[in-house]
């Protein structure tokens, strides 16, 4: 489905609906309701089927690299897996790490250097499937072409009897997943371990690898207190052909809670992806909650797409004992977590700097520090095509709001000395004057207020809103200068000599405002305008 266009916003909330009511339906009759429900649009009926299924299955994606308990090592003997103390080629199996829906990871010796590995296989059920066995390589590739302490190394990538396997770094220890059991981290731990995965995730992006699957059972804490990232089974490298990013045969290729918006909505992915899954991580392990999830697959896929986290770090986090690094971490997640791929850290090496000034209780507002070209330069672009300009730091997206509500709540008051002029112009022109200011001061703090809310709200969506809305915002400013001015005139033309002053005056700072102030501060916030190539 690497082809298939990304869902548009309206079409989610179709998915969720559709899949909230099917839910309540006995899985007998789904099929039938299903096509009802969705009216022969056969993209809607794919992806809510996809959902239904995903939604007794997501759990099982998840490839720990933990102890397993005895149960599960039943299942794996049963099914297919390797026995205990079975020899493959060199190595001899000692026991079962993990199972996940995708693939399975036991602790092996390495007969011929006397070393212990964690030997991976594709889960059974899935050993005769291609597809599996090409994302088994393609993991290997990924992770072979990394050398970090942060990263789990891979020493060879084996076939034995038509089967692939991984042997890599046997890493023990507990998943961070396993710490978060026990409560949150707490701030210092917390920029400390985000410290270290940002280190390993820049070595990744500086080879040309995005993680794609970042999340808290992907990463192991040794005993000796080391981070090391695991699994790079949906890594994708660059130069290399990307496949779906979402859903895909009734699956996630993805760990919902942790994907970016375009990731989710099956678009091309950079480094900028792996940023967002470590915010999101960031979060949780400060508060001990995931900020997205929801009661179901498809109500945390619709929060991750239109919702900021509902409370804010402070909120949730236990009190920490410096509150400056606290505000500042809380910068930090907010910039990673940023909507737009082009408002987040242009790389993950302006996160390491940011982490490491937040360690030392500097505070201050981040955001992509360079243009979009030097940062994709930086981490190593994954795409040439075109994507938004790159917006400067969050203090700028501050002043852009400010000067919104300011004009929209300076044109009302310009209502006053334009409702006063109404007499002394006198006949039906004052009123006229009145009605039409009127008119253009509501449109133009409307339109405002709605670009206002394209951006914390649907930052998505923010480019084409901006191209769309622009022009009729610059007449509405326009026609309220014309009223302005011209009423102003009127008035001196009379005995109030006092509001023409005002109405002149008034004029001549709206057009400075909307035609010099304004574009300046968009452009700062923003970069320059989206093209329209329609």
């Amino acid at each position: 489905m690497s082809g298939t266009a990304p869902l548009t916003a309206e079409q989610w909330r179709r998915v969720n609906d559709v899949f909230h009511r099917a839910l309540a339906v006995p899985a007998g009759d789904r099929r039938a309701f299903l096509e009802d429900a969705c009216g022969g649009d056969v993209t809607l009926l794919v992806e809510v089927a996809s959902l239904l299924d995903a939604h007794g299955q997501a759990g099982e994606f998840i490839e720990t690299p933990a102890a397993a308990p005895a149960d599960l090592i039943a299942v794996a003997a049963a099914g297919g897996a390797l026995a205990i103390g079975q020899v493959v080629g060199q190595y001899r199996i000692e026991r079962l790490l993990g199972e996940g829906g995708m693939g399975v990871v036991y602790l092996a010796e390495d007969l011929r250097l006397g070393r212990q590995v964690a030997l991976k296989a594709v889960a059974p059920g899935l050993t005769g499937d291609p597809a599996h066995r090409e994302r088994l390589r393609r993991e290997a590739r990924a992770a072979a072409a990394l050398t970090h302490p942060g990263i789990a190394t891979v020493y060879a990538l084996e076939e034995f009897d038509g089967h692939v396997y991984i042997a890599g770094e046997y890493v023990p220890g507990e998943t961070l997943r396993d710490e978060l059991g026990r409560g949150p981290l707490g701030i210092d731990r917390t920029l400390e371990t985000a410290s270290l995965i940002a280190r390993a995730l820049a070595a990744a992006h500086d080879r040309g690898v995005v993680h794609r699957d970042l999340k808290p059972e992907n990463v192991m804490r040794t005993p000796s207190g080391e981070v090391k990232i695991l699994d790079f089974g949906l890594a994708r490298m660059r130069d290399v052909p990307t496949d779906a990013t979402r859903l895909t045969g009734g699956r996630f290729v993805g760990t919902p809670a942790y994907m970016s918006p375009e990731q989710i909505r099956g678009e091309t992915v950079d480094a900028r992806s792996d940023i967002f899954s470590l915010g999101t991580m960031l979060y949780e392990l400060m508060s001990g909650t995931n900020p997205f999830t929801g009661s179901d697959t498809a109500s945390t896929i619709a929060r991750i797409l239109e919702l900021e986290p509902a409370r804010p770090i402070r909120d949730v986090a236990p009190a920490a004992p410096g509150a400056s690094t606290q505000v500042a971490l809380e910068g930090i997640v907010r910039t990673c977590l940023s909507k737009l791929p082009a408002a987040r850290f242009a790389s993950a090496h302006d996160l390491v700097r940011a982490i490491d000034q937040a360690r030392k209780g500097e505070m201050r507002q981040w955001g992509p520090s360079t243009s979009l070209k030097a940062g994709n330069e930086a981490m190593g672009q994954f795409s040439n095509a075109a994507l938004p300009a790159v917006p400067a730091a969050q203090g700028a997206i501050w002043w852009w709001q400010f000067h919104q509500a300011a004009a929209s709540a300076g044109y009302g008051l310009l209502l006053v000395p334009l409702w006063l002029a109404r007499q002394p112009i006198g006949g039906r022109t004052g009123l006229l004057l009145f009605l039409g200011g009127l008119v253009a001061a509501v449109a133009a703090a409307i339109l405002r207020m709605h670009l206002w809310f394209a951006v914390r709200s649907y930052p998505a969506e923010w480019p084409n809103q901006r191209r769309r809305t622009t022009p009729w915002l610059k007449t509405a400013d326009a026609a309220f200068v014309a009223v302005l001015f011209t009423a102003g005139i009127a008035a001196a033309q009379s005995t109030a000599t006092e509001v023409a002053a005002v109405l002149i005056a008034a004029a001549v700072v709206v057009l400075l405002s909307f035609t010099i102030i304004e574009p300046a501060t968009t452009r700062a916030a923003f970069g320059d305008p989206p093209i329209d190539n329609r």
